[in-house]
């Protein structure tokens, strides 16, 4: 037996079939994975060969003091600092215990950090610090990743 559709009849009976096949996809789908919560900024920097060490120094004084001052005031609740096995790119996380937590800082928030950062490094001496990155680095990428977690 051939059965003979028109063209709306078979238009109809691909949107029923395509409907019938993603219903039952999600009714199968399990909870074997689920996304942990809060955020991870993860920028990768290229340091140029030779300079490792004094990127290392400088952000130890910077992002490093900068971050354990968001740590302490629970903007971020981690940080970490992993260098590749080519031995010149740096990997920067700073994990965020939630996504409100990425959001834009508010006035309180940026006083009070600013007033730590300057008790551990001056304004002048940061920018200086900072002028001084950009002739031994390149920030490849700033992505903000999830993490998975399987059940």
């Amino acid at each position: 037996m051939i059965i003979n559709f028109n063209m709306g009849e078979k238009m109809r009976f691909l949107l029923i079939s395509v409907l019938a096949l993603s219903i039952t996809t999600f009714a199968q789908e399990d909870n074997s994975r689920e996304f942990a919560d809060g955020v991870i900024e993860l920028t990768t920097v290229k340091v140029k060969t030779n300079f490792l060490q004094d990127y290392l120094d400088g952000i130890e004084q910077t992002w490093v003091a900068a971050a354990k001052i968001q740590q302490e005031m629970g903007i971020i609740s981690n940080y970490n600092v992993y260098i590749g096995n080519d031995g010149s790119t740096v990997y920067l996380t700073q994990t965020y215990p939630s996504w409100a937590n990425k959001a834009p800082w508010t006035d309180e928030q940026t006083a009070e950090f600013q007033k730590k950062f300057d008790a551990v490094m001056s304004q002048e001496d940061n920018t200086k610090m900072a002028q001084s990155y950009e002739d031994i680095r390149e920030i490849v990428s700033v992505e903000l990743i999830g993490r998975l977690i399987f059940n």
